[in-house]
């Protein structure tokens, strides 16, 4: 399969790296001179970003001016022979450059054609500029982030950049699949609001049932049961607890001594308050991997909060082949969908800016020739 990448930073290049890793030959389409800004992200290794190392691994990359009437020609000449296309421009740049969804289908109908943006091809705020912070405050998600009485708080990752890329995956392969029977393609518009709107599933659903906000730290899953939450250990570090299911918590109670809390496993705020206090006074009596020993036979639901390099010394994410490595060196996460019968394939770097302007132009019969002119006039 082959994709035709014009994204930029994380969430296109997050949808077309799963893509790389179900086996797509992914050819990242960059302006001249600049290209993705994911290559200028720090920090820098041996002159390249570490950024770029992991999330545009095993891809192609050609530099392709599409402000110029034959960097567009060209566009159009390498999309015959595509699969897919994703792009992350705003709505409406693509189509006035007259390489949008409708005019590449003219050359190829077959083709699938994913669009990622904040909101959306539609709806007042189509035109909106926005980042991952801007989507989690309009999705709701940041607003019952945080603790209870705090301010929000900003997650670790960004999540509505990576939910908006994994929502782009699921359609391509749903538009890849149906092309099948229909031989025809289609247009994919994800908006990352969309795809956070979609994971408040259960929040929304006990909202419109009961009309009652959810609030930051107050929710089931979120600091409401002392079954459920991190408690720090006489060494400051931290663990997680979640026994929620009752056999789970009887199961705790009984190893941390406790098990007059075994019955009030859902008992009432105030009485939450009193449970998650004297937990907290009880593994504050131990450091962190001496509970982690101590529990680490027992089915209780207690693991670590590990930092992220514990996380990546992990046995269970080497195991899992959840570090990359490149050549020999670790660059990033390994990919995460294991299918049976397929053989994991050596995992090849990132590309150069540009590096395959000669491979790939040359299958749509550009020549050495050609190539040096569209080089010495900034097409490509």
């Amino acid at each position: 399969m082959r994709v035709l990448d014009l994204t930029r930073l994380l969430p296109g290049g997050f949808c077309t790296l799963l893509l790389t890793d179900l086996g797509a030959d992914v050819v990242k389409v960059e302006e001249p001179g600049r290209g993705d800004y994911i290559r200028w992200t720090p920090p820098l290794v041996d002159g390249e970003s570490a950024a770029h190392r992991a999330l545009n691994r095993g891809k192609r990359s050609i530099t392709l001016n599409l402000k110029l009437e034959r960097g567009i020609g060209l566009l159009r000449r390498l999309s015959r022979d595509a699969d897919v296309v994703v792009e992350s421009f705003r709505p409406g740049v693509m189509d006035r450059l007259g390489v949008g969804f409708d005019a590449l289908c003219e050359e190829n109908p077959g083709l699938v054609y994913c669009a990622i943006t904040g909101y959306g091809q539609t709806g007042p705020y189509r035109d909106r500029v926005g980042h991952d912070i801007n989507y989690i405050g309009y999705g709701g998600v940041l607003s019952i982030s945080g603790r209870e009485g705090g301010s929000p708080v900003i997650p670790g990752v960004q999540i509505g950049d990576l939910g908006g890329g994994m929502l782009g995956t699921i359609g391509i392969l749903a538009a890849l699949v149906e092309r099948r029977s229909t031989g025809r393609g289609r247009f994919v518009d994800v908006s990352m609001l969309d795809g956070l709107v979609s994971w408040l599933s259960i929040h929304a659903a006990a909202y419109l049932a009961t009309g009652e906000l959810p609030g930051a730290g107050a929710m089931p899953l979120s600091g409401a049961y002392a079954c459920y939450g991190v408690y720090e250990a006489r060494d400051g570090r931290w663990l997680t607890v979640g026994a929620l299911e009752p056999q789970f918590w009887s199961a705790l109670c009984e190893a941390l001594g406790c098990r007059d809390l075994a019955d009030e496993q859902f008992a009432a705020p105030r009485r939450q308050q009193e449970m998650r206090e004297r937990l907290q006074a009880i593994f504050r009596t131990r450091d962190r991997e001496e509970w982690l020993a101590a529990l680490d036979d027992l089915a209780v639901c207690v693991g670590p909060v590990n930092d992220l390099a514990e996380t990546l010394a992990d046995p269970q994410i080497g195991h899992r082949s959840m570090v990359a490595e490149v050549e020999g060196r670790p660059v990033g996460p390994g990919p995460p969908l294991k299918l049976s019968g397929s053989n994991p394939r050596p995992l090849r770097p990132a590309p150069g800016f540009g590096e395959h302007n000669r491979e790939v132009l040359a299958a749509i019969g550009v020549g050495e020739e050609e190539l040096a002119e569209l080089t010495a006039h900034g097409v490509v």
